[in-house]
């Protein structure tokens, strides 16, 4: 829109003879015209300049003339605007009849707001260009104000791109591993209705340092009935070495351990080394592909972006071009919702349909692994028994761009070698399609495998298929730790599959799943079909249902339904009948309490009739019993059938040796931290604002199970702190590297601090507002209401002080004879103290 605002000619002379004492830099232009050459027809001015709502800081020149602004092409390109030249020469022919008339006016009478030379002053003329014939360019002048403001399409702007990214996390700095030594039991004492006992202890010995860990897993078990002597068996299960860089994503492990694998393909256990670089290491950062969108707004605005109606983040943007990196979204499908609102209130809103893939990386990351040694054999059995022939594996994944993710892998070893690839894509919004193809090789026999799948999630309504084709031929580098297990007939399995689930708020959740499957030629294929349904009747119940059918073995069916309740205090019931493929009926009722924490306890009790479809019954009755504490947890069950009991019992904890202190702990599978609160007892402590403990006598408390390379927020409560300890901060953030243990100190400091009443000489109340200033000038207190005083930072002995009464009324000076206290008693109160003149 163009609209020119003029006011009187009085009006836009003085303008312009106040701008000569504008202070501002003006930029590289003709020169400024002599104030005695102005005529009345053409009026240089110099205006406040804004182009698409983003003000300039430098003077232009332009020039007025009837109400009409004209400006050079130089000035319009200093400030970033390009006028095509087809937009030029259509400007320049619709204002040739007014600049013909003016060089006429000014060859005649020699008056002009140029130059003093007329010739000059014509062939200037030509250059300038009435802003209003410039098709496209808005203008608006405000001649009061002395302001331009200039509305440009974008493709005559040469501006940057606007980059607007989510609020992402920076690298977490990992602290140092401290030396701790960890020691974890799980032990089971058994008793079957045949009288047989059982003992069975699963350990696992870590020794953690600063360079990384090392785990060993043994497993020991005996057991003995009444008629047959003890056995025994005492087997090591995993012995290795782990270093981590989380900075590079990299890991080292020597020992006992897995090699990698093409998709969903079987690993194989070697005693050996393994380098790889992986992500797992830093789970700050994001590794899922990440859409964008590329927008534009012609004037400066702001951006907000929602997904699936929750707004994300709202951003404020330059006006040009600006591009969206939408943050990651969970599996499934979803919608982006971009609102783009530019200062005029103008808004263009923007839905964009989104796919969130699985086990995808994004364009340009990788992951890689590479493996070597010796087949573990027997694993489970015997402790130390090893393959002769070195083996070796690599698998290699990339991200090729934001929708497709490709993975290599090899392996093999002993004369046998396996190759694959596998890829998984993103199909815009439809859903995610994987697929992988494999070959291998071993006694000159050559097997492959193939499969392909689908997935998609979009609302309510998911879909998923699948199939696949192994021949008997095909085998992982594993075979060669028993080859006499390979015997390869020429057959194949083939299976395909397919599922449907639909969720409604009305009638509840579907889901509807088919296998089919063929092991041999000549075998009848197995067709199984599975339909289930749930429905949730308010908050506290639900009904649920599932069918079972094999649809080429009619007596292969069966029936499954129930109902179940949620009550106050973690309480539940469940009732439920289903029917077996011999035409059994089973019925079975149960209740239970779930645990609510730290020191709380599970149990449940249930019930069970089998009712066989020949007559003959049977009744169940099984009950369980589990506490959880900070030293371990507990756990007894009990399963009764006509005259037979079984039952079994067990505890599982841990043993921690870190800053000269044993500790006793539940399970440590991951990271741990020690706190230290310098000595003081009893303090509560809370991990993710879940209470873990309370510090010992030493002032310390293990805390496990923190989770490595992340951010783990440890907090103590100071509530219950005497009143002379005071903490420097209540919450510390903890980020433990891989399953080791790092020390937290909370600093509680003892506070060496008085109250105290202050009077004069005359025994009056020294008045409230006066301040409190030590011997070294430091104003260390103000003295409250009724000559109250609380004063901290006491030393030991005689302590000197001066008072100043408020508007400098005077002063006088006090001492103070301070003891620290042995103990925790609170904070002395001095009584009356006497300030003297």
């Amino acid at each position: 829109m163009r609209g020119i605002k003029t006011s009187s000619s009085i009006n836009r002379i003085a303008a312009s003879i106040l701008l000569c004492f504008y202070p501002a830099q003006v930029s590289a232009q003709p020169d400024f015209p002599k104030p005695t050459a102005f005529s009345a027809e053409w009026l240089p001015v110099y205006p406040q300049v804004a182009v698409n709502g983003t003000h300039s800081d430098s003077l232009f020149k332009f020039m007025e003339h009837n109400g009409r602004i004209f400006a050079q092409v130089e000035t319009l390109a200093a400030l970033g605007i390009y006028v095509p030249s087809e937009t030029l020469t259509q400007a320049r022919r619709a204002d040739a009849s007014v600049l013909q008339t003016a060089s006429e006016t000014i060859a005649a009478n020699g008056d002009n707001g140029f130059s003093n030379s007329t010739e000059q002053t014509v062939t200037e003329l030509q250059s300038w260009l009435a802003l209003e014939s410039i098709a496209e360019l808005n203008t608006e002048y405000d001649a009061a104000r002395q302001a331009l403001s200039f509305t440009a399409p974008l493709a005559w702007l040469n501006l940057p791109i606007s980059h607007i990214k989510p609020d992402g996390e920076s690298a977490y700095t990992t602290v140092r591993s401290d030396f701790a030594g960890i020691f974890n039991y799980d032990f089971n004492l058994s008793r079957n209705g045949e009288g047989r006992l059982n003992q069975a202890l699963l350990t696992e010995t870590r020794l953690a340092t600063p360079a990384g860990y090392l785990s060993h897993n043994q497993y020991w078990q005996r057991g003995a009935s009444q008629s047959s002597s003890a056995q025994r068996n005492n087997i090591r299960l995993d012995t290795y070495w782990r270093s981590v860089w989380p900075e590079q994503g990299l890991a080292l492990t020597a020992g006992d351990l897995l090699t990698s694998q093409l998709g969903g393909g079987g690993s194989s256990r070697i005693g050996g080394i393994k380098l790889e670089h992986t992500y797992t290491l830093q789970p700050w950062r994001n590794t899922a592909p990440l859409r964008s969108y590329l927008g534009e707004t012609t004037l400066p605005g702001t951006v907000d972006l929602y997904l699936n109606g929750v707004k994300q983040y709202s951003r404020q943007v330059s006006a040009g071009q600006y591009e969206i990196i939408l943050p990651p979204t969970i599996s499934g499908s979803s919608t982006a919702r971009i609102i783009t609102t530019d200062i005029l209130g103008r808004t263009v809103v923007v839905d964009m349909p989104l796919y969130g893939g699985s086990g995808m990386l994004a364009k340009g990351l990788k992951e890689w692994s590479l493996e070597a040694g010796y087949l573990r054999r027997q694993y489970g059995k015997q402790s130390f028994n090893y393959g002769k022939n070195l083996v070796g594996s690599g698998t290699f994944r990339y991200g090729i761009n934001h929708y497709l993710t490709a993975q290599i892998h090899a392996e093999g070893g002993g004369g046998h070698y396996q190759a694959g690839l596998a890829a998984s894509t993103v199909l815009g919004s439809l859903g995610q399609m994987n697929a992988s193809y494999a070959r291998s090789s071993y006694q000159e026999n050559k097997g492959r495998q193939t499969s392909i799948s689908f997935s998609t999630q979009k609302r309510g309504l998911s879909f998923g298929a699948g199939w696949s084709r192994t021949d008997d031929r095909f085998t992982g580098v594993g075979v060669i730790a028993n080859p006499s297990t390979y015997r390869p007939e020429g057959t194949a399995t083939r299976t395909a599959s397919a599922s449907l689930g639909v969720n409604s708020n009305l009638w509840g959740s579907f889901n509807l799943s088919y296998l089919h499957s063929r092991y041999q030629k000549n075998e009848e294929a197995d067709k199984i079909g599975v339909l289930s349904w749930h429905r949730n009747l308010g908050q506290k119940s639900s009904l649920f249902l599932s069918v079972s059918n094999n649809f080429n073995h009619t007596k292969q069916r069966s029936i499954h339904a129930g109902a179940s309740m949620s009550l106050d205090k973690g309480y539940s019931a469940t009732v439920a009948a289903n029917q077996n493929n011999d035409r059994s009926n089973n019925y079975r009722l149960s209740l239970g309490k779930s645990g609510s924490g730290l020191g709380s306890t599970t149990w449940h009790v249930g019930w069970q009739k089998q009712i066989h479809a020949k007559g003959a019954d049977k009744d169940h009755i099984n009950g369980y019993l589990g506490h959880n504490t900070q030293y371990g947890d507990g756990r007894v069950s009990v399963y009764h059938t006509k005259g037979l009991t079984n039952w079994d019992a067990g505890w599982n904890g841990g043993l921690v040796l870190m800053r000269n202190g044993l500790f006793a702990t539940r399970t440590i599978n991951e990271s741990f931290a020690v706190v230290s609160t310098d000595g003081i007892a009893d303090v509560p402590v809370s991990l993710a604002n879940n209470k873990v403990g309370a510090t010992d006598r030493r002032g310390l408390l293990l805390v496990p199970n923190l989770l490595a390379f992340q951010k783990n927020n440890l907090d103590i409560d100071i509530t219950d702190l005497p009143l002379d300890i005071q903490a420097d901060r209540a919450r510390i953030q903890a980020v433990p590297s891989e399953r080791s243990g790092v020390t937290v100190n909370f600093k509680l400091n003892r506070m060496h601090a008085a109250s105290l009443t202050l009077k004069d000489g005359q025994g009056q109340l020294i008045p409230g507002g006066s301040s409190i200033i030590s011997e070294n000038g430091t104003p260390v207190a103000v003295v409250g209401f009724e000559g109250k005083t609380f004063i901290d930072h006491l030393t030991a002995g005689k302590n000197r002080f001066t008072v100043i009464f408020p508007e400098n009324n005077g002063n006088c000076r006090f001492t103070l004879k301070y003891q620290k206290p042995s103990s925790s008693d609170g904070l002395p109160d001095l009584g009356e103290t006497i300030c003297t003149q």
